[in-house]
């Protein structure tokens, strides 16, 4: 692991679809300024710094290219998928992460990873006026899930064509806002994410934010396990699963590239 990166894109089996993450391999302590200029430098969506810390541990960070944040589902994935198509740990053997929200826990199912993370319950609020701002289309309820809004649409024609304010999503209280709808075919919903308060206009498919939409419509559909599809340019596809107070965010992951940072 000699300072070895990797570019890879979670929930997808295509290259250049789902979300991209750069997941840096650290042999040597770093300072918080130096990661958070690489992670400027490679500028994807997530670079995620790995460091060993015992047999299948280790230490995880996510930093966006402005800013480094306490959850990342794609991150995980990909430094899941790293640890285990690079032989660096066995796949027959969980992985755990230690992170600044908590231990996370990784499996391996066939060729798709099982992120278990804790659900965000989400809770029925108004539709305020600086809600309303946020996205000029009819909002058929919103929900506050622990740290950010859950605002649902009519359907998912109104997903993929929405072009939310996103000086208006830096108004609100949390890191952005997740827009959704119930979905058709395969898929039970739909959604897309916007953080621009951590430099990210809109996210391409965002497994933190499924933790709060597993709660919100689990209690509308009735449902403990979905087909969700985040309607990003790219796009992907996860599997959740509720089990008690956790969920498992379920998907796919290729590698693009690896490379070696000097010195």
């Amino acid at each position: 692991m000699n300072n070895q990166f990797y570019f890879i894109n979670a929930f997808s089996k295509e290259k250049f679809k789902g979300n991209p993450a750069a997941i840096v391999f650290m042999n040597e302590n770093r300072s918080e300024k130096w990661m958070i200029s690489l992670a400027a430098e490679l500028n994807q969506p997530i670079t995620t710094f790995i460091t060993p810390n015992g047999e299948n541990n280790y230490e995880l960070r996510w930093f966006t290219p402005v800013s480094e944040i306490d959850l990342c589902g794609h991150g995980t994935l990909g430094a899941a998928h790293i640890l285990w198509s690079e032989g660096f740990s066995s796949s027959k053997s969980a992985i755990n992460f230690h992170t600044q929200s908590g231990l996370l826990r990784s499996e391996l199912s066939g060729q798709q990873i099982i992120l278990n993370f804790n659900i965000k319950n989400s809770s029925e609020t108004k539709v305020t006026e600086k809600l309303k701002r946020v996205i000029q289309l009819p909002i058929k309820s919103a929900a506050w899930a622990e740290d950010r809004y859950i605002l649902e649409l009519e359907n998912q024609d109104m997903v993929h064509e929405a072009e939310p304010n996103l000086k208006a999503i830096n108004e609100l209280d949390g890191p952005g806002i997740i827009i959704t709808s119930s979905g058709s075919g395969r898929y039970d919903f739909v959604s897309r994410v916007f953080a621009p308060k951590i430099g990210i206009d809109e996210d391409y498919v965002t497994g933190s934010a499924h933790c709060a939409l597993a709660s919100f419509w689990g209690y509308r559909l009735n449902k403990k396990e979905f087909m969700a599809y985040q309607d990003s340019k790219r796009g992907g596809e996860l599997k959740l699963k509720i089990i008690g107070d956790k969920v498992e965010v379920i998907g796919d992951c290729i590698t693009l590239l690896k490379g070696e940072l000097y010195k």
